[in-house]
């Protein structure tokens, strides 16, 4: 069914936005993707830049489906479009947040491991970042469990999570960062209290990590402080 007409510079906002939003990952993937044509590059990928990379093609991907879904399909008194809408977004944010925090337990194993040449699997702190990571999947279980979809009278569909899953999901989220934020401290704090030197290209990998994660860690406290309140 068409879109009310109260709505339509809203759609033509959002086509916008969805449009310069798939042109920008697009540039950014432009950027981190090594040339097609380049075998070696590919097989010498790091996993750091893989996690960059699939996260840019996941965010293409919502960018792109959600627009389509939204603009293409059209959501208003469409419960099935509405649904899809709801699994798209699950899928999308726990692939996205599964990739992030990959890459973060990551830097973590690098500065762990001091540049010595230790597996991944053979790290005990890497197998524990991999074990609470996996308490992620069961989050994500409780999403698709808890998800609300619905339709306004006014046609508009309306998708979220139950609160209780809501408040779950800010927690667990808050706690992987300080979780993680304490793996990239602890190294250097135990250098400095010991009086051992550790590389300073290793310094400089937590210390830019942790300044990257700052802002998330207060993003997701601004979210728990407004679930607390609804």
């Amino acid at each position: 069914m068409a879109t009310p007409e109260k709505y339509h510079s809203l759609e033509i906002l959002t086509s916008c936005v969805h449009f310069a939003s798939a042109s920008a990952i697009a540039f950014c993937l432009s950027r981190r993707i090594p040339p097609f044509t380049s075998w070696k590059s590919w097989k010498n990928l790091s996993w750091s830049r893989l996690c960059v990379i699939l996260v840019l093609l996941d965010s293409w991907f919502f960018v792109v489906f959600s627009g389509i879904l939204m603009n293409g399909v059209g959501t208003t008194w469409n419960l099935q479009a509405c649904t899809i809408a709801i699994c798209i977004c699950i899928s999308v944010y726990v692939l996205s947040k599964m990739l992030i925090y990959s890459f973060l337990s990551e830097r973590v194993y690098i500065v762990w491991s001091g540049g010595n040449q230790v597996r991944r699997l053979q790290s005990p702190v890497y197998r524990i970042c991999c074990i609470v990571l996996v308490g992620f999947i069961v989050v994500a279980v409780f999403m698709v469990i808890g998800r609300e979809t619905h339709i306004r009278q006014d046609g508009v569909c309306v998708i979220g999570l139950k609160q209780s899953v809501g408040i779950g999901l800010v927690v667990y989220d808050l706690f992987l960062n300080v979780f993680l934020t304490v793996m990239f401290l602890w190294p250097l704090w135990g250098s400095s209290r010991s009086g051992v030197k550790i590389s300073p290209k290793l310094r400089t990998v937590a210390k830019r990590t942790l300044c990257h994660d700052k802002p998330h860690l207060f993003r997701n406290q601004h979210l728990r402080i407004i679930h607390s309140w609804r």
